[in-house]
């Protein structure tokens, strides 16, 4: 087992960035990688150690094809830091995946960094690609409104 660490800089305020992960509408714009989108609908987060953190991803090619995630808030300390428990089911190998992500702001930019784990070895290049794809949907949507 093995654990996914992501650091991304964006050309935003804290405040900005922060609310990308935690309003609806806008996760709603950026989260999944290319060629995925979310139901608007499905995103659930109760702001509070215990809530929910619930959407479900859907294929653009094939809308039948979700994956869901139904994950539970672990800490939540606004502006600062989102983490949050999914599992253990199917989706997740029957593990409990833990999410965490660190929001730290420094002369006007956000540094977000992103840690995932356990995640099994062979599952790692591909949750990569997967965040690192999506984190770049979010930099290109950050980007229309923040230079």
């Amino acid at each position: 087992m093995t654990e996914l660490v992501l650091t991304r800089q964006f050309s935003a305020p804290r405040t900005a960035v922060w609310a990308a992960f935690s309003e609806p509408e806008i996760i709603a714009q950026w989260w999944g990688p290319a060629g995925w989108g979310i139901q608007e609908s499905s995103v659930v987060l109760e702001p509070r150690v215990g809530g929910r953190h619930e959407l479900v991803m859907f294929q653009h090619k094939d809308p039948a094809q979700q994956v869901p995630l139904k994950a539970v808030v672990t800490e939540f300390d606004e502006y600062k830091c989102f983490a949050s428990a999914d599992g253990p089911h199917e989706m997740t190998l029957d593990l409990v995946i833990q999410t965490r992500i660190d929001f730290n702001e420094f002369a006007g930019r956000t540094i977000v960094t992103l840690t995932q784990g356990p995640l099994p070895f062979e599952v790692l290049p591909t949750s990569q690609r997967a965040w690192n794809s999506a984190l770049d949907k979010l930099e290109a949507l950050l980007g229309e409104f923040f230079s």
